[in-house]
């Protein structure tokens, strides 16, 4: 395959060791906690219930973006499970964010932890993503999601088997065709089956994908400023 970017040689320095893939792969397979983060308190903690919810959250050094994301899901999933309009969730669902934790009893809800990719993948940065149109309210852009190539198990992921991979994509309802960011639960758009002539599509090169970004939340909006500044830089997998 023909990388678009400069070539990656081995830096040459001796060590006296060898490390295998397979192997560093198995030595970050388990999750690492950091911190607690998230804990429940008030009323439903110290009573078993109340008129309305207590969140704290450490992590008053988490940069401005990644806690935008924490807030926006917490509010998001408890303004679902409670069927609160969005904009009023507020009203019911308080979150204060300091360094310290809870001074009252409290329930640890979340941690801060890295969690490993299963299955690992190897992504070959070997094609960027295409911005197809940019507005204020639109931002749509292609790239290819999946080529033919070898996986870590030495095996050659074949046109047919992503031909399979894209007869089940087809089968999935529209409206559940998301994209999500870096494999999270946070959707970022939708997958299109064409814009002006550019399909949704197995070609000779891989899987080509269309798709639309969201311009409602603010990890998309500063996302998109990013892809349209340095689209090379960026890709589906």
């Amino acid at each position: 395959m023909n990388s678009s970017y400069l070539p990656v040689p081995s830096g040459g320095k001796v060590t006296g060791k060898k490390f295998k893939l397979e192997d560093v792969l198995e030595c970050f397979s388990k999750p690492a906690l950091v911190r607690e983060l998230v804990y429940l308190v008030g009323g439903t903690v110290i009573r078993g219930e109340g008129n309305d919810v207590d969140l704290v959250i450490r992590g008053r050094d988490i940069p401005p973006a990644l806690m935008e994301a924490i807030l926006f899901r917490l509010f998001r999933g408890f303004s679902s499970y409670f069927n609160i309009s969005y904009d009023e969730t507020p009203r019911y669902l308080h979150i204060t964010i300091n360094n310290e934790g809870p001074y009252t009893d409290y329930v640890p809800l979340y941690s801060l932890a890295l969690v490993p990719r299963s299955p690992a993948q190897v992504f070959r940065m070997s094609h960027g993503t295409q911005v197809l149109e940019k507005s204020d309210k639109k931002l749509i852009i292609g790239g290819y999601a999946a080529t033919p190539r070898i996986d870590l198990t030495n095996e050659r992921i074949s046109r047919q088997a992503l031909e399979s991979i894209y007869k089940s994509f087809k089968e999935t309802p529209r409206e559940f065709r998301n994209l999500m960011w870096e494999h999270s639960s946070t959707q970022i758009g939708i997958i299109l089956d064409e814009y002006n002539g550019r399909k949704t599509q197995v070609d000779e090169k891989g899987w080509y994908i269309v798709g639309e970004l969201r311009r409602d939340i603010p990890l998309v909006r500063a996302l998109s400023k990013q892809i349209i500044e340095k689209p090379e830089e960026f890709g589906f997998s």
